[in-house]
Parts: C-alpha cells; structure tokens; sequence
C-alpha cells in the first residue's frame, strides 16, 4: 500500500468528522510496550485494533464483548467468535482490517497493539505520522510473556478492563500452579510421555521445548517427547513416523482434524503406546485451541492432567470449568451441548 493512498483516507477521515480518536484528544495517558517504551495514548479508549487473533480475544474478554474493536485480523474472526461476541459485528460492521493502514483510519483506530513483526517499520512509522500510537507487545513467547501483554491490553482499555486483565493473570497462573501442585510428586521416571501434533503442509508437525504448550504439559506433570527435537527451531517442527515410533508416546494431543486424520492413516503405528491404548485426545477448541498463546489456553493444565493422570485430577470437572470459564470471561451461557462442542474440539471441526 502506498503513503500516499493512506494520506488520502486520512484526510478524508477528517473531513467526514472520523478523525482518529487521539490525534486531537486533550487529554492523554501513557503505557509502556513490552521494550519498555513510553506510548502516548488519549485518555479514553473506545477503539482498539489487535493485530493478531490472540489479542482480538483477549479484547473480548476484558471488556465483556463491550464493543471496542475497530480491526482485527478478520482471516480468524470465525463465525463462532461472532456468535459469542454480537459487540464485534457492530464495533467493525464493515469489517476492517488490521493489516491495512487505510483501513485502520477509516475505522477511527485510537490504537493499535501486537508483536511488532506484523508491521513493517514503514507501516509503523505511518501510523506515527497519522496520529496512532502502536504498542508493541512482543513478549509471546511463554505465560509470563502472555500475562505480562494481558495486563498491559487491560491497561490500554481502561481502568475496569485492567482490573480484569489482573484477575484473569491470576487465574491463569493459579491453573497451572494448581496443576503442578497435583503432580510434584510424580518421579520424572514415571511422567507420562506426551506428543502434541499438528497438520500442515501435507506433513504431521510437532512443538519442541521453544513453545508455550510445551509449558502447559510441563506443568501438567507431562514430557514432552519431541522437547529437545531440533531445539534450535522456533514454532512447529515437522517429524515423520519413525520419529513417533521411536518416542512411543503415552498420550497423543492432535490439534486438528487433519493432524488426525493423517494420524490414523499412518501404517506402523499400531504398537506406539497412545493408540494401542486409546489415548489419542483432540485439544478442546471454543472460540480458540486450547494449546496456542490464547485466553482459553488457561484450561489446558487442568485438562491436561485430567487425561494423564486421571485418579490425581478426579474432582476436576471440566463441564464446569468451561462453562464457569464462558460465563465469566466472555459473558456467555454455554448450554450442555455446547460445553461438549468445546470439549470435543467440535468447534473447531465446523470452523475448518
């Protein structure tokens, strides 16, 4: 896109009276980024933009589908997301992006926030040019990195959303720390072996120890088997079946309907220990998988070890842990047949 088509937009943003929220305000307040800068932003924020779906999410949840979403990464805003936050479809009726600079000043952008590497530096600095403060949230990369970027959005959002952008840190530290607690004791001789695979490219992948979900069964008092594969990759590693032989995992997480579906179809892994006991489990997806950087990924230490260790996580009620989850951080009343939808990663199947 060219600067000169974004001037354009810009200026007719302000001669039709859509000037973005913050380029004029009298008043202002700062936040730091994740590099601890400084962000000047105007006082009152109604009009947000999450660059990545994670973060679109996390909006939702701190505000209570209170209609602050100006763009979004619309590729992922799935028709469930829009059933469970209505706000979304009148916040952005015109469905904005937030990879486009033209589009982010029609829709009135007060700011924008998320890694830094969804924007080149050109687009950045644009976005300095025209008046809409980016704050960078870069720290992804682990749960400290993710509570440290959900309170910094409950800061940009307002007093109320921060209070519950501190809530929501504790309940998400306290699953995992609760799930860890449950196994301590579990010699590491005996923690049940796991493998997390996903489909792409026509190949089966996996997560080394360099990703989030590989906290998540850590704390679960899982191994991850592929956690020392290729260490030196970042994000998903493709592996083969040999590889699932020779790790004979206990449990299988998929993450898909494809991963499991080539999963099945694999000759030779009849004698891997999770499929010769049933223990091949699709990761729960509501509005989001379970197992990536993402709100409802608090819940995967909890049903995580509910499927390892079956006996130390007896009075752990999932329905109830995803219907209290819905109810209290989106605002929605899942019905029973909706709580098994999530369980079951039905969602997920109808989105793809």
């Amino acid at each position: 896109m060219k600067f000169k088509n974004v001037l354009i937009a810009f200026l007719t943003a302000l001669i039709i009276g859509l000037t973005p929220a913050g380029v004029l305000a009298s008043e202002t307040r700062t936040v730091k980024d994740s590099n601890g800068q400084t962000v000047t932003i105007a006082a009152k924020i109604d009009r947000v933009a999450p660059s990545i779906p994670a973060f679109a999410q996390m909006t939702e949840m701190l505000t209570r589908g209170g209609g602050k979403i100006s763009a979004a990464y619309t590729r992922s805003i799935t028709p469930y997301f829009k059933k469970i936050f209505p706000d979304y479809l009148r916040s952005n009726p015109k469905n904005y992006d937030c990879s486009s600079i033209e589009d982010l000043v029609a829709a009135r952008t007060q700011v924008v926030f998320g890694p830094s590497s969804r924007y080149s530096d050109d687009q950045i600095k644009q976005l300095e040019t025209l008046g809409i403060p980016f704050v960078a949230l870069n720290n992804i990369r682990d749960v400290e990195g993710m509570c440290e970027s959900y309170l910094t959005i409950g800061e940009i959002l307002g007093e109320t959303e921060a209070a519950r952008a501190r809530e929501f840190v504790e309940y998400y530290r306290g699953n995992l720390a609760e799930a860890t607690r449950r196994t301590t004791d579990v010699p590491e001789n005996e923690r049940v072996r796991v493998l997390s695979l996903f489909f792409a490219g026509a190949a089966l992948t996996t997560i080394n120890q360099n990703d989030i979900c590989d906290e998540y069964i850590r704390s679960a008092g899982g191994v991850n088997v592929a956690g020392d594969y290729m260490r030196m990759s970042q994000g998903r590693v493709n592996i083969d079946q040999e590889a699932i032989v020779n790790w004979d995992p206990e449990v299988i997480i998929v993450n898909s309907p494809e991963a499991l579906k080539e999963l099945m179809t694999l000759p030779g892994l009849t004698g891997v220990s999770a499929i010769k006991n049933n223990r091949v489990h699709k990761c729960p997806f509501g509005i989001f998988l379970w197992s990536v950087r993402s709100g409802e990924a608090a819940m995967l230490p909890l049903w995580l070890g509910t499927i390892m260790y079956p006996e130390r996580f007896a009075d752990i009620d999932m329905k109830k842990v995803v219907t209290d989850f819905f109810s209290e951080y989106y605002n929605h009343q899942l019905n029973s047949e909706g709580v098994e939808r999530v369980l079951a990663s039905s969602n997920q199947a109808r989105e793809m």
